[in-house]
C-alpha cells in the first residue's frame, strides 16, 4: 500500500490519552481488577509505571506484561483486527489489583468517525465477527458496554446501541478461545 493510504481516514480522529491512577493499597489481594477486554480503536501505546497488566497468549493462558524501562507496550485493537483480515488480533488484555501504586498512560489510535473499516484487500476472513462496520459507531456501542454508568443508560433505554453493535470482546484472543 502507499504509504499515505490511510491518510483520509484520519483527518479528526478521536483518539484519546487517559491518566489511570491505580493508588497504593497494602490490604489489596492479586485478583482481577479490570475485566478481560480489547481495545476498540486500531491500536494502542501504553506506558505503565509497575507490574498488574496482563495479556491472553495464542494458546488462551493468561501472562504477565510487566512495564519495561523507556518501552511502550503496543496493543493491537479490534479495527486493526478486522483491516488486516485477523493476520493481526486485538490484544485481550486485564489489569490485576495489586498492592503497589500504578500509573498507567494508554494512548488510543482511532479513525475518523465515519470511516468504514473492513479487511483490505486479500485480507477477507469469514471467521472474523463482522466485514465492515463504522469506526465510531463501534467505538461508541463498545463504550457504552463497558462502562458502569452508561451500561445503566442502556438498561433504561435512554441510550440505544446502533444495529451494527458487536458484543464486547468480538476479536481478539479471548473470542478465539471462548468460541473454539
Amino acid at each position: 500500500m502507499d504509504a499515505d493510504a490511510f491518510e483520509a481516514s484520519l483527518t479528526r480522529p478521536p483518539s484519546q490519552l487517559r491518566l489511570i491512577h491505580y493508588p497504593y493499597d497494602p490490604t489489596a489481594h492479586d485478583v482481577a481488577g479490570i475485566g478481560a477486554h480489547t481495545d476498540f480503536e486500531c491500536f494502542t501505546l501504553l506506558r505503565a509505571t509497575a507490574p498488574g497488566l496482563e495479556v491472553m497468549n495464542g494458546q488462551g493462558q493468561w501472562i504477565d506484561a510487566p512495564p519495561i524501562e523507556n518501552a511502550f507496550i503496543v496493543n493491537i485493537g479490534d479495527m486493526l483486527e478486522l483491516l488486516s483480515g485477523g493476520e493481526f488480533i486485538a490484544t485481550s488484555h486485564r489489569v490485576r489489583k495489586v498492592k503497589k501504586e500504578r500509573y498507567s498512560f494508554p494512548l488510543f489510535f482511532s479513525l475518523d468517525y465515519n470511516t468504514r473499516v473492513q479487511p483490505l484487500p486479500g485480507r477477507e476472513n469469514p471467521a472474523l465477527p463482522t466485514q465492515s462496520l463504522l469506526a465510531g459507531e463501534h467505538l461508541f456501542a463498545q463504550t457504552a458496554q463497558i462502562f458502569t454508568y452508561l451500561k445503566q443508560r442502556l438498561a433504561d433505554g435512554t441510550l440505544i446501541l446502533p444495529d451494527s453493535s458487536l458484543a464486547l470482546s468480538s476479536f481478539g484472543q479471548e473470542s478465539r478461545h471462548l468460541n473454539a
